[in-house]
């Protein structure tokens, strides 16, 4: 097991402003399995994945540094690459409390996208749904047997998920996919975070503004944040055909919204 030097911590947990971390989205992602070991990152696979619950990631939690934010460091996971088929991943119709426009799925035929499952004990289950605000921000689904495989080994159980509650932004009529998420025989246009920002600003206020200013009163301002995710569900596109099934599920604490 490889433990990562200061140098390599820089890049996997970076030291971000509030302004640099909304628009840093969905943040660096390794492309191989890694750990949360004995209060270290580990780039290996270090536990039983037997009894582990597996959650598709497909923003944010795909990285290092927004896992230490929801888990520390203390706390026992393991990521491990796999691959999405048949869906994009694009921006919701959502804005996170920290200013960031976040990832969902999108069906579309074809398209084979690289991203991770997250192996989570029952109880770090719970904290994240917390952190995805299910039955608020997102729902945590079962999603279609195929549409994940795992790079390293097989795997035929079922595999889980969140997916945006509200649904899709569209811009200019159509979902964007996040260019920062690497795809093939993708269907459609990309954008960064920052563009995406800019976009939806535009779309959402009237009053001229930088980006910079917009997203501190988002992030500081709860009511005004909560009165964007109204507009924005006005305008949310809904897939036709979803690759998944909603789960109804009771999570114990307080959502992070």
């Amino acid at each position: 097991m490889k433990d990562y030097n200061q140098i390599d911590n820089e890049e996997l947990f970076p030291k971000f402003s509030p302004y640099k971390r909304a628009i840093n989205y969905p943040y660096f992602a390794p492309n191989y399995p890694f750990s949360f070991y004995k209060g270290k990152f580990v780039r290996d696979i270090c536990f039983n994945l037997e009894n582990r619950i597996p959650i598709l990631s497909v923003g944010s939690n795909r990285s290092p540094y927004q896992l230490k934010r929801k888990f520390s460091l203390d706390q026992d996971i393991c990521v491990t690459p796999a691959k999405l088929y048949n869906s994009e991943v694009v921006y919701a119709a959502s804005i996170s409390a920290y200013g960031s426009l976040p990832a969902t799925q999108w069906p579309s035929n074809g398209t084979i996208v690289d991203l991770n499952v997250l192996w989570l004990k029952e109880e770090q289950l719970n904290i994240m749904h917390l952190t995805e605000a299910v039955g608020i921000a997102y729902h945590f689904v079962k999603l279609k047997q195929g549409s994940v495989k795992l790079r390293d080994f097989e795997y035929s159980d079922d595999i889980y998920g969140y997916v945006s509650l509200a649904g899709v932004l569209p811009f200019n009529g159509a979902p964007k996919r996040l260019s920062a998420i690497h795809g093939v025989h993708n269907k459609l246009d990309n954008v960064n975070e920052y563009e995406a920002l800019l976009l939806t600003m535009s779309i959402l206020e009237n009053k001229k503004q930088s980006l910079t200013q917009w997203l501190m009163e988002v992030i500081d301002n709860k009511q005004y944040r909560f009165k964007l995710h109204e507009n924005l569900k006005k305008i949310a596109l809904k897939p036709k055909s979803p690759n998944w099934e909603i789960i109804d599920v009771k999570s114990k604490g307080d959502l992070v919204i």
